[in-house]
């Protein structure tokens, strides 16, 4: 399943304070969630979506973890 995460980030800064704003099952409502959280904020944060497939990793990831053992 495929989910948008909503990250907020103060003046759009990867670096500054940022937070989690939600978690959604399509883009539209991701992106009305960061314009909607952008007004109630006064503007001071950028959303910033990305998307992700729930229970996926790297698989390279996994490898590395099987080799630790």
């Amino acid at each position: 399943m495929k989910v948008y995460v909503v990250t907020m980030q103060r003046w759009g800064d990867t670096e500054t304070h940022n937070y989690v704003q939600g978690v959604f099952t399509t883009l539209e409502n991701a992106e009305l969630c960061g314009k909607a959280e952008k007004v109630w904020r006064g503007g001071k944060y950028e959303a910033n979506i990305t998307e992700h497939i729930l229970d996926e990793q790297e698989t390279d990831s996994l490898k590395w973890l099987e080799q630790c053992k």
